[in-house]
């Protein structure tokens, strides 16, 4: 409870920070409506050429880019901003300061900040969604919507624990830039079809660099691909296990740190 009344003051510091900066708020739901509509166009020019892309038809193709915008929009909104700020704690030695105070520190490092403009991409999502499924006629089950909801759950705690995982190297080394820009390189693996790649791309894109589980799974899930209840307890295993490395990597790291 504790925690929960820390970060519900975080949050509030936070939107009374974004109605006093209106126009920043505006600037990122624009620059997201960009790439939301330049992503949508492309794909909508490509299947006017073909009828489907790795067994993926137009609407379910949509379903998947609603998907990875709702789950960027959350990691942006939630996580993203913090994780990042960590190098310039480091830089700036507030990081000291920080290590002081009465509360988790990876919690701190995580909550303290919330962009509601990164947030609000999560509407452009859901519309397209909405309006996906609506196209397609899917007959979405209880069972359907709940596993959506969980592999999106797990698609965000795994895209925090690699970020995570990668800032930490900022501990030892300071300058981690070349490392962190490779991030969403890594992850636009998982943003198109998984059956598009060769077996080993896809071994990799679940199980090392899990791009696919971030952004496919949900989306199977949703539509009905593949055994969803296998992929349900692989997506959570993975979720928990990367979490887990990521923490452990971060105290690690903070020991070197004091030293």
């Amino acid at each position: 409870m504790r925690y929960l009344k820390l970060y519900f003051s975080f949050l509030k510091i936070n939107l009374i920070r974004e109605t006093q900066f209106r126009t920043n708020f505006f600037i990122y739901l624009f620059t997201i409506f960009l790439g939301f509509l330049g992503n949508l166009l492309f794909y909508h020019f490509l299947y006017n050429k073909v009828d489907s892309i790795g067994g993926w038809n137009r609407y379910e193709l949509y379903i998947l880019v609603a998907t990875t915008i709702i789950i960027d929009s959350i990691f942006g909104g939630i996580f993203f901003f913090n994780v990042i700020q960590i190098l310039r704690k480091i830089k700036t030695y507030d990081l000291d300061y920080l290590l002081l105070k009465p509360v988790n520190t990876i919690f701190y490092l995580t909550f303290r900040e919330f962009n509601l403009g990164l947030f609000s991409g999560i509407f452009f999502g859901l519309t397209l969604l909405i309006y996906s499924v609506i196209k397609l006629g899917l007959k979405i089950s209880f069972f359907n919507i709940v596993a959506y909801i969980i592999l999106i759950k797990v698609g965000v705690l795994i895209l925090y624990s690699i970020l995570l995982f990668m800032i930490t190297f900022a501990l030892r080394f300071v300058k981690v830039n070349g490392l962190i820009q490779s991030f969403w390189s890594m992850m636009s693996i998982g943003k198109n079809p998984y059956s598009i790649y060769p077996n080993i791309l896809r071994y990799i894109g679940t199980y090392i660099i899990p791009s696919i589980v971030v952004y496919n799974f949900p989306a199977m899930a949703l539509i009905g691909k593949g055994e969803i209840i296998r992929t349900l307890i692989v997506g959570s295993l993975i979720a928990a296990l990367f979490v887990k490395i990521a923490i452990m990597f971060f105290k690690i790291n903070l020991e070197y740190y004091y030293k």
